[in-house]
């Protein structure tokens, strides 16, 4: 364990988390860092390779294609003041996605990996809130945004950088972490400590990764908010060193008596016993006795 004092620029998070009951069409990802980055549904950034596959009522796959979000709006930035261009075409097709997915009770499974900085940020999922109809609420004609208040998730996996042996469940806390919402709405809240990792393995190879602890808060949904599952990551100055040394000569030998001895244990009690045993079962009867 030392102070961190490698100067690196980027780091990878990768998630695997399924909502059983928000649909793809309706379900955003955003990172945001102290920067002042802001990444506005981060299947949109060519850095984040993130992957959206829909799914049924029951949990199953719909197809083997990705669900693309329409980009109904692009920011840019003129120097002077920021302009909105908005594409109405694709406004309308993800309000339609919207409608039917929520219709028909779809979730979504997402995965896949984000470079982000390396600086305190947040990973914020939650319900889409599409601008457009916001600016330009006629446009929603007979058409409703749908509301969805269910924010169930189920963790698979999340980490940060490349994987290294025995990092699952001790160095990754979240993975496999289930939560269901019941009748009141719920956000939540994930507050992660990452510290820098060096793992060493038993051929010399140097992985350089990152564990995590975690603190989880959960509040009820207020009235006037879109649901929401929060993940807060700060990085630790301190690294952490880990060395996979291979046994030595003198415990390997000292494993080898111990299992040759056990061994050798059992054998003699099983004897024993299939002994007592052969000797009872031939054992003559007495005899009889006269009258």
């Amino acid at each position: 364990m030392s102070v961190d004092l490698a100067r690196r620029h980027a780091l990878t998070i990768n998630v695997d988390i399924t909502f059983p009951s928000v649909p793809c069409a309706v379900l955003s990802i955003d990172v945001l860092d102290i920067s002042g980055t802001a990444e506005n549904d981060a299947s949109f950034a060519h850095h984040m390779h993130v992957h959206k596959m829909r799914l049924d009522k029951d949990g199953k796959q719909i197809g083997k294609a990705e669900y693309h979000t329409p980009q109904s709006q692009q920011i840019m930035d003129t120097g002077g003041e920021q302009l909105v261009s908005v594409n109405i075409q694709e406004a309308m097709q993800h309000l339609v996605d919207m409608e039917d997915e929520a219709d028909h009770h779809e979730g979504c499974h997402v995965y896949g990996t984000m470079d982000v900085k390396r600086v305190a940020g947040r990973l914020h999922m939650s319900v889409h809130q599409n601008m457009v109809f916001q600016m330009l609420p006629q446009l929603l004609g007979t058409h409703h945004i749908p509301k969805v208040l269910n924010m169930s998730h189920v963790i698979k996996h999340l980490g940060f950088g490349p994987f290294f042996p025995g990092q699952v469940g001790q160095y990754n806390p979240l993975d496999g972490y289930v939560r269901v919402v019941g009748k009141e709405p719920y956000n939540y809240k994930y507050f992660l400590k990452v510290v820098p990792t060096e793992f060493y393995s038993r051929l010399g190879k140097v992985t350089e990764t990152h564990q995590y602890s975690v603190t989880e808060y959960a509040q009820p949904l207020q009235r006037g908010y879109a649901p929401a599952l929060d993940v807060h990551y700060d990085l630790s100055p301190i690294v952490m060193t880990i060395n996979e040394k291979p046994p030595s000569l003198l415990h390997f030998a000292v494993r080898i008596c111990a299992v040759v001895g056990g061994a050798f244990a059992i054998t003699r009690w099983a004897d024993r016993w299939v002994d007592w045993l052969v000797r009872m079962a031939t054992k003559p009867a007495p005899p009889a006795q006269p009258r």
